[in-house]
This record gives structure tokens, sequence and C-alpha cells, in this order.
């Protein structure tokens, strides 16, 4: 097993600016003598009715997300687990470097589709609606050779699969203008997934559950995409798989054979940053995606 993923202590790292997309907390913060911009993403709390509050695991989630996309030897967006220190409280979060460099633009793949999606009925976003937006566009500089763009995005949805992603919309991917060429960029912004979102006290109740029905695998089946039509990230990639030579299906398919492998980096957040718990769960709820992409 490959060591604990380290925390990096960001306090001292000067702010660039706040970043008004998206919903949840974030900053744009430079690395010390570096020309680099890393996109911090605070860690959110939920509100329970009785008042309480939990720690969500949208930073885990990224992390993990992160790692298993190595395992898959998929472009991603690199991320590290951080704190960010102020006087009245530390501030945990996650970082994500920057996709482009200068003299880059990042163009959402909202502005690539031929037709706007409809923003409750998803009407529209489609996956031969992506294959036919990357017809023109590379496959990002740091993929494998021998992959078309189509072929690297199709591997973004076997990661979204493995994990339950459930936020694959159409401004969570993007392409990269530089000069007179266009590629795909990395994978990006991974956190709803694993079972972040839910109530450490709900998570310990479904783990210990005789219900089949209320088992983290039934929560992992009921998982929904941003497509058109809801369905399930399995299925959103079963869709795509028919669209790919079989080259690049048998590259996908050999990449998440070992099921062991995929969920070792859950077990890699340090202990004070994921509890035990939320491990287990989010280990089951792979392991239930990958069973169900063996059918593929």
């Amino acid at each position: 097993m490959r060591g604990i993923y380290v925390e990096i202590d960001v306090t001292d790292w000067p702010l660039d600016r706040s970043e008004p997309l998206g919903t949840k907390p974030k900053r744009w913060l430079r690395k010390p003598g570096h020309d680099e911009r890393w996109l911090m993403k605070d860690a959110t709390y939920s509100i329970r009715a009785d008042g309480t509050t939990y720690l969500k695991g949208d930073d885990w989630a990224e992390r993990i997300a992160s790692g298993i996309a190595d395992c898959l030897r998929l472009p991603a967006a690199r991320t590290e687990l951080v704190v960010r220190r102020f006087d009245t409280d530390d501030r945990l979060g996650v970082i994500s470097k920057s996709v482009v460099e200068r003299r880059e633009e990042l163009v959402l793949g909202n502005q690539l589709l031929a037709q706007p999606v409809s923003r409750h009925r998803r009407e529209g976003y489609t996956i031969r609606a992506i294959l036919k937006a990357l017809a023109d566009v590379n496959a990002p500089p740091d993929a494998e050779g021998g992959l078309s763009a189509w072929d690297v995005f199709a591997g973004y949805l076997l990661l979204d699969a493995l994990i339950g992603n459930t936020d694959r919309h159409e401004q969570n991917w993007a392409v990269i203008v530089g000069g007179e060429s266009l590629c795909l960029a990395p994978s990006f912004d991974h956190a709803s997934s694993l079972g972040f979102l839910l109530d450490p006290r709900e998570r310990e109740r479904r783990l210990t559950t005789r219900d089949l029905g209320y088992a983290p695998e039934a929560w992992a089946d009921r998982a929904k995409s941003e497509f058109e039509g809801k369905p399930h990230p399995v299925e959103a990639f079963r869709e795509a798989y028919a669209m790919l030579d079989s080259g690049a299906r048998d590259r996908w398919l050999e990449r998440c054979e070992n099921v062991d492998r995929l969920v070792e980096p859950i077990w890699l957040v340090p202990e004070h940053r994921m509890s035990r718990p939320a491990r287990e769960f989010a280990e089951r709820v792979v392991r239930r995606n990958h069973q169900r992409l063996l059918t593929v």
C-alpha cells in the first residue's frame, strides 16, 4: 500500500482571488515560491433537524477520487488535503491545482454543446451530445498515446461509475484553449461521491442494518447522474462504452479489473480526516459499483 496522504498547511499561501462559480466556499491560492494556482474548497457542514451540525466529506471524497483516477491512469486535477488556520478556528478542505497554464483558457462543457441544457429535465444533455462536442478536440496532453478525447472522456465516466459521482453536469468538464488547438481538460470536481454527504448517524445505521434495501449497496444503486433521464452513473458509462472502439473498451475494462487496488485510496486518508465507518461505507459503494460494471 502507498503512503498515507499528507495534509498541507496552507495558512501562509497568499489569496489570489475568490471563485464565484459553484455553491461551495472556495478561493484561489498561490503556492509560495511557485507560479502555481490552487483552488481551495472548504469542507462543508450540514444542519440536522435538531439544530446540531455534522461535517461532510467533501474533502476526502475529492482526494479519494483523485487517487482512484490515478489507478485508472486518467488525466485528473491534482488534489491535496489541506488546513488553513485562522484566529478562531482551523478550516479543513482540499486544494486542486489549476488545469490551465498561462495563456490558456478553460471553456466549460455548456459552451461546447450544440443546444442548451434544460435545467430540471436535463433534455439535450446526452452521452451522444458530448461525443459530438468532442469531435474536433484533442486528448489531454498527459493522456496515454492512442486515445482520443472521447476515449478519455469515457474514462471519466468510468471513474464516475466507480465512485458514484452524481455531479458530471455540463459545467463539470471542459476543454482547454491554447493557441490554435483544443484539448480535453483533465477531470475535476469529484466531491459528490462515496457517500460524502451522509449524516454519520445514518451511515452507521446503513452499515449495520439487516435490511438489504437500506444497506450501502442499495444506497449506491440509487445514484442518479446529471444526464438526460437521470441514468445511474454505471448506465451512463455503459452507453459511452458502446460508442468506443474495441481498443479503448479493453483498456478501460482492464484498468478496473483489480477492485482491491481501486479501494486502496480510501484507506490512505489520514484517520483524523475520515472515520472508519465513512471508509467502510465508501469501500462498499465502490465494490458495489464495480460489481455492476462487470456486467459490461
